[in-house]
């Protein structure tokens, strides 16, 4: 009981609703006397249920009673809280704690009597609460972030909406509690304009809060809602069914070929297109082949569907066998019916047509029938496309060429290690041919010139000229063999004038006069520097008149003045008479050579390392061209294979070709006789390879 200053129209009554779908009463009444009773009744127009509640006052207490209609319950009691008395005029606020259950959008009516009086009554509509959110979307993650605005429990789900009403559903997520999580991911497999989300509260029929963040985007490429779609033949049409029936007026459809064999790549069919109208395509004049494909294109993205898969199977059937330079094709079909084929080449995602269109007629009956496809080359992209004439769809058939593929590696590796013999052949042919030549050639003939008769010196002189003449068949000359030529011998000339016309024999076939140089050639070379002075005068001008060395600056005199050991000039050396006539000679025409207009050319000096004569040579004669054998062999076996006068061997310069091989053989060559040598040299002592006085000689000259 209070004042009520501020409810001056009583009876009044309120009625409200809270969170919940229950239906609150608040009633303000004048204070009941002891006398009387208040009845309030409830009703539901649409359930026809019915509530009543009975008031009276006892004392300073206020009972009441409860009853559904059918029954009454036990009185409940309460006291009466007077808040404020300041003015005469009070009343009864009476709030009920409970309330009166109803479903959205249900009609409930209050009514107030006291003895059958109705004192007041109201109507009251209950409200349908929706849950509100906010939506944030991640295209990339392809989840939506839920941000729930409400106090309740709710639940949540994804959705595809189809219309006004009708929202299938995705994905159910559960209850909701926003005291415990106001924020929700939502996972969801495609971007699509119809997928939605949907919250309502907890409850029988309750309103739904449904929102597509989708629906004004633009999404990309339009790939998703290929992806999501799905397609099936029933008949001879082909239903095409995409999640979201939107607009898809740039859709287009065609044929392809599927093939297994390239990682399950479709190749498609431009003169295969198919046309229909509400997302049906007419199939019935489609090749139903099971590798007979749809390809579903919208904006840059595509779909490619198998829907012939479940047939039964084609009515006819095709193979191709690559051959020699053609592709034999063996056609075969259970009715009568014509059939095309041509080549293509895969580039890419396509196969570009090539060649010429071939027809054949199959009379049916599982009667066979066989075209041959012509081509240029083989290639691993080379294919074959055939096709019914009277059917949409062409098959396209790239046979395996592995096995001709390795035939012909195998037969070009073959046809190559054939080759290369050959070449091979004829090449070990042509070298042996050239080194056959190479040693059969005519070389220029060599006079080989003994300096002493030590043992291992005759012997090292006549392993080389034996190695010489065996090797490369040269016309060596040499005094000790002079009796087993058919030339007159030294014995019937006697030493100087053997050697004298040798030396002549040589100047005219352009040979070379070798002189083995030794300790006793040395000693021999002094004496013969002193005491032949006048007659190697003589001796000289009688061969300058018969034209074997011209021009000869100053005679053969010795204008420089020379000192002689008088010891080493006057102890004889054990040499024999002839080797010493035939040295002296050879020196003679080597000094006669070094003062004319070639300066010595066609002598050279020969000295051999195990004997080590080298240090020997007198300071006058190193102008001449000295060979240090075995180390300089293929030097000397170069120079005597070169050509006869300095203007042909200037000649052969310019063949570079031809030298090379000639330095080569001759290495090779001088290996062998290098090994002759070594066996025949001794081996050297160094303690006394060396004589002080001979170098002191060669010092002062």
């Amino acid at each position: 009981q209070c004042c009520c200053g501020a409810e001056r129209c009583m009876p009044r009554l309120r009625l409200y609703t809270a969170q919940d779908v229950c239906v609150h009463v608040r009633l303000c009444v004048e204070p009941l006397l002891a006398n009387k009773t208040l009845k309030i009744e409830f009703s539901n127009s649409e359930t026809a249920d019915s509530y009543t509640f009975l008031i009276w006052k006892q004392n300073h207490t206020v009972l009441w009673n409860s009853t559904n209609g059918e029954q009454f319950f036990q009185p409940h009691h309460t006291k009466i809280q007077i808040r404020d008395t300041t003015t005469d005029q009070t009343c009864w606020i009476l709030r009920f704690v409970s309330c009166f259950l109803a479903q959205p959008g249900q009609k409930v009516s209050v009514s107030v009597y006291s003895k059958n009086e109705m004192l007041t009554s109201a109507e009251h509509i209950t409200p349908d609460p929706v849950p509100k959110a906010e939506i944030t979307v991640d295209n990339l993650a392809k989840h939506f972030t839920v941000r729930v605005k409400a106090d309740n429990v709710l639940k949540i789900r994804l959705c595809y909406k189809h219309s006004y009403t009708e929202c299938e559903q995705l994905t159910y997520f559960g209850l909701i509690d926003p005291q415990v999580n106001q924020t929700v991911n939502l996972s969801f497999p495609y971007l699509l304009p119809c997928l939605c989300v949907q919250l309502w509260y907890t409850g029988h029929d309750t309103k739904r809060n449904t929102q597509c963040p989708l629906k004004e985007t633009l999404l990309p490429h339009g790939g998703d809602s290929l992806s999501s779609s799905s397609a099936r033949v029933i008949g001879s049409v082909l239903y095409w069914k995409p999640v979201c029936l939107s607009d898809h007026s740039n859709l287009t459809v065609s044929l392809c070929w599927l093939l297994l064999e390239q990682g399950s790549h479709c190749v498609p069919d431009s003169n295969a297109a198919l046309y229909g109208t509400n997302l049906k395509y007419n199939v019935s004049a489609v090749d139903k082949h099971p590798q007979m494909c749809v390809k579903f294109s919208l904006n840059v993205s595509h779909q490619v569907f198998c829907p012939f898969v479940s047939e039964d199977g084609s009515e006819w059937s095709v193979t191709a066998v690559p051959k020699s330079l053609h592709l034999q094709i063996h056609l075969t079909s259970n009715i009568a019916a014509s059939f095309a084929a041509q080549l293509c080449a895969r580039e890419g995602d396509k196969c570009v047509p090539q060649g010429n269109v071939l027809s054949c007629q199959v009379d049916g009956g599982h009667t066979e029938a066989e075209l041959s496809v012509p081509f240029s080359f083989l290639s691993s992209g080379l294919c074959v496309q055939v096709w019914h004439l009277e059917l949409q769809g062409r098959r396209i058939i790239c046979p395996d060429y592995t096995h001709r593929r390795w035939g012909l590696i195998i037969g070009a590796a073959l046809s190559l290690l054939a080759a290369v013999m050959v070449v091979v052949c004829i090449t070990c042919c042509l070298v042996k041919r050239t080194i056959s030549v190479w040693r059969c050639a005519e070389r220029r003939p060599l006079l080989l010139v003994c300096s002493s008769d030590d043992t291992a010196h005759i012997t090292a002189v006549c392993s080389l000229a034996s190695g010489l003449q065996d090797e490369l068949f040269m016309d060596v000359r040499l005094a000790q063999w002079s009796h087993c030529r058919s030339q007159p011998s030294l014995a019937q000339l006697g030493p100087q004038p053997w050697l004298y016309g040798q030396c002549q024999a040589m100047q005219k076939a352009g040979g070379a006069i070798l002189i083995a140089w030794s300790l006793d050639a040395h000693h021999s070379y002094l004496r013969w520097r002193k005491s032949h002075s006048l007659l190697e005068k003589k001796w000289s001008s009688r061969f300058c008149n018969t034209g074997m060395y011209s021009d000869v600056e100053g005679g053969c005199e010795d204008k420089e003045n020379m000192c002689y050991d008088e010891e080493l000039i006057e102890k004889p050396r054990n040499s024999s008479l002839i080797t010493a006539a035939v040295f002296n000679a050879a020196l003679s025409c080597l000094w006669t050579g070094i003062h004319s207009d070639f300066h010595g050319e066609g002598f050279g000096l020969v000295c051999f390392q195990n004997l080590d004569t080298s240090n020997h040579i007198p300071k006058l004669l190193r102008c001449v061209q000295k060979y240090c054998l075995p180390r300089d062999l293929s030097t000397l076996i170069h120079d005597l294979g070169s050509s006869r006068n300095g203007i042909e061997k200037s000649k052969g310069n310019n063949r570079c070709w031809p030298r090379l091989l000639s330095k080569g053989l001759s290495f090779l060559v001088s290996r062998q006789l290098a090994l002759r040598l070594a066996v025949k040299l001794p081996v050297l002592d160094r303690g006394s390879s060396k004589n002080p006085q001979v170098l002191a000689e060669n010092k002062g000259q």
